[in-house]
C-alpha cells in the first residue's frame, strides 16, 4: 500500500519560481555540457558521488559554488552566498526552500537537496551524503540519484521514443517518465511505492516545466486504474540482499519478487503492440531466466514476446562473496544464501536489459537471448526485436529473393586434425562481436556461402551455386536453406536488405 508523505526537503513552489530558478542556473553556467568540461567528465553520470569526503578550498565563481552546493553536497560560505546572488541563482533557490544555515553553524549554507543538469533536465534528489555535524541514516524512503552510471545505462537501454502512454515503474526522481515526455510521448506517468519519490517527481516535474507528465503513489501499477500503457520501463530493485535496509535496496533474497510481480502486471497493463523494457537481474535455475519470464506472463504469454540481452553473469558463490564485501555484510550470511541459492536450484546471476513486446496480430512468438558485445546498444537491441518478429511472422521466407552480403564483423576460426600426414579442416566455428557477441558451429558449406554472399546474387541464386560447386546436396529444398540463412542472419553473421545491421561505432 501506499505510505503516508514524510516530512520533505522541497516546497512546491509557484510556476514562476520554477522557471525563475531554471533561467539562473543557466544564466550561471550550471548545465550539463559546461559542468562535463569544467569537471573533464565525459558525461555527467561519471560524477563521482562517493568520494568527496574532501572538499577543496570553496570555488569564487558561480559554476564552481553551484558545484560544491548541489553536486558535492557541500557547504558555502555568505561570501559564496553573495557571489551566487549575483544571477539571482541564491534567491531562486531560498524561495524554493533548497538551501538553509548548517545547524551548528549559521555561517555556512547547505543544500537540503542535490540538484544537477542531465539530459536536458534539471534533477533534485536526496543528498549523497549528510550535512556536516547532522548524524543518523537515511531516510527508508531515500531517492537516489539520477546521475549513477547504472540509471545512465538503463536511460539509454530503454529508448523513449514517441509514444502514447508511457510508464515508468519503481521512478524514484521520475527522470525516465520526464525524459519520455521530453522525447514524443504524448502522456507519461511516473508510479512509485513511496510518497517520498513522488514529491520528489512532482518538484521535478514542475521545474522543468513539463505538463504531460503526472507521478502517482502506489505499488507498482496500483495507480493505473483503467490505463493501459503502450510502453512500460522499470528499474526495479533486482539485488539479492540477504538483510534489507532500504526500501528501494532489494528485489528480496534472489532478487526477483520486484521484477516478477511487474511481468505478471504485463497482460493487464501493456497494449497489443507495445514494449516493455527493464534493466535487472534474474537467475538461471532448471530453465533460463528468459524463459522463467515467459512463464511469468502466465496464461496469455503466448501473445508476448521476450528477449533478454545479457550484460554479464555471476555463479552464487561469487556474488554472495562480492556482496559481503560490497555491502558489508555479515560472513554467516554467505553460508545462508547459498543453502538459499541451492535450494532455489540457482545456477547463475544475469544481469541484462529485458524487453518483452506484445503482439499486434495473429502469429507465433519468440524467445531469444543474447549476450552483449563490446558495441552493442539501444538500435541493436532494436535490430534484434524487428528482425525476430519478423522471422517468426513468416516475412523472412522472402530471404530467398534477398542479396545477403556477409558481415565484415564476422571471423571463421577453423579447427584442422592431422590425417595421413596432411591437416584437413573438421570444424568450422563463427563468431562476432556485433551487433552481439555469438559464436556458431557451422559446417564447410556456410564458410563457403559468406564467401559467395557479396550481395550481387540473390538468396535462390546463392542456393543453386553451393548446389552446382557441390557444397550442398543438390536436393537441399529452398526452404530448408532459407531457415538456415535465417540463423545466420538471426547471429548477425549475414545481413540482408530490409534488415540491416545498424552501423557499428
Amino acid at each position: 500500500m501506499a505510505t503516508a508523505v514524510p516530512p520533505l526537503p522541497l516546497r512546491i513552489g509557484t510556476d514562476a519560481e520554477f522557471a525563475a530558478l531554471r533561467s539562473a542556473l543557466m544564466a550561471a553556467g550550471f548545465t550539463e555540457q559546461a559542468l562535463c568540461e569544467r569537471l573533464q567528465l565525459e558525461h555527467i553520470s561519471r560524477f563521482d558521488l562517493k568520494n568527496q569526503s574532501e572538499l577543496r578550498e570553496e570555488p569564487v565563481d558561480e559554476t564552481g559554488l553551484l558545484v560544491r552546493l548541489l553536486m558535492e553536497c557541500g557547504p558555502v560560505t555568505r561570501a559564496g552566498a553573495a557571489t551566487l546572488g549575483r544571477h539571482n541563482v541564491w534567491y531562486a533557490l531560498a524561495a524554493l526552500g533548497l538551501v538553509a544555515p548548517a545547524a551548528s553553524n549559521p555561517d555556512r549554507w547547505y543544500a537540503k537537496v542535490m540538484l544537477y543538469p542531465t539530459r536536458g533536465l534539471y534533477i533534485v534528489s536526496d543528498r549523497s551524503r549528510p550535512e556536516e555535524g547532522v548524524e543518523g541514516q537515511p531516510p527508508e524512503d531515500f531517492v537516489y540519484p539520477a546521475i549513477v552510471p547504472n540509471t545512465e545505462l538503463f536511460l539509454e537501454l530503454a529508448p523513449c521514443q514517441p509514444c502514447d502512454a508511457f510508464l515508468d515503474l519503481c521512478s524514484g526522481t521520475a527522470i525516465a517518465a520526464l525524459v519520455a515526455a521530453k522525447s514524443g510521448a504524448r502522456h507519461a506517468w511516473a508510479f512509485d511505492i513511496t510518497g517520498r519519490s513522488t514529491h520528489f517527481a512532482e518538484f521535478n516535474r514542475r521545474l522543468n516545466g513539463i505538463a504531460n507528465m503526472t507521478p502517482a503513489t502506489g505499488d507498482l501499477y496500483e495507480p493505473a486504474g483503467d490505463l493501459t500503457f503502450d510502453r512500460i520501463v522499470a528499474h526495479p530493485p533486482y539485488v539479492p540482499v540477504y538483510r534489507p535496509q532500504l526500501i528501494f535496496d532489494s528485489g528480496g533474497h534472489d532478487g526477483e519478487q520486484i521484477v516478477r510481480r511487474i511481468i505478471e502486471g504485463l497482460p493487464r497493463y501493456l497494449r497489443p503492440g507495445g514494449r516493455f523494457y527493464a534493466l535487472t537481474m534474474g537467475t538461471d535455475r532448471d530453465q533460463p531466466f528468459e524463459q522463467r519470464l515467459r512463464e511469468w506472463l502466465g496464461t496469455e504469454e503466448s501473445e508476448f514476446d521476450v528477449a533478454f540481452v545479457n550484460r554479464n553473469t555471476r555463479t552464487p558463490r561469487e556474488y554472495a562473496a562480492e556482496a559481503l564485501i560490497r555491502n558489508r555484510g555479515q560472513v554467516e550470511d554467505i553460508k545462508a544464501w547459498r543453502e538459499m541459492f541451492e535450494q532455489l536450484h540457482v545456477k547463475t546471476l544475469a544481469y541484462g536489459l529485458v524487453v518483452i513486446q506484445r503482439r499486434n496480430r495473429m502469429r507465433p512468438v519468440f524467445t531469444v537471448r543474447r549476450q552483449t558485445g563490446r558495441q552493442s546498444g539501444p538500435a541493436e537491441h532494436e535490430w534484434l526485436v524487428e528482425w525476430e518478429t519478423a522471422a517468426v511472422a513468416g516475412e523472412a521466407d522472402r530471404i530467398l529473393a534477398a542479396r545477403p552480403r556477409a558481415s565484415k564483423h564476422t571471423h571463421l576460426r577453423v579447427e584442422n586434425r592431422l590425417s595421413d600426414g596432411e591437416w584437413v579442416a573438421e570444424a568450422y566455428h563463427l563468431e562476432t562481436e556485433y551487433p552481439f557477441s555469438m559464436e556458431l558451429r557451422a559446417q564447410a558449406w556456410t564458410a563457403y556461402l559468406l564467401t559467395c554472399a557479396d550481395g550481387s546474387r540473390s538468396a535462390a541464386e546463392l542456393l543453386e551455386k553451393l548446389k552446382s560447386d557441390g557444397a550442398l546436396h543438390p536436393e537441399t529444398p529452398p526452404h530448408q536453406f532459407a531457415r538456415m540463412l535465417e540463423v545466420l542472419v538471426s547471429g548477425g553473421f549475414l545481413e540482408i536488405d530490409n534488415f540491416r545491421l545498424p552501423a557499428a561505432k
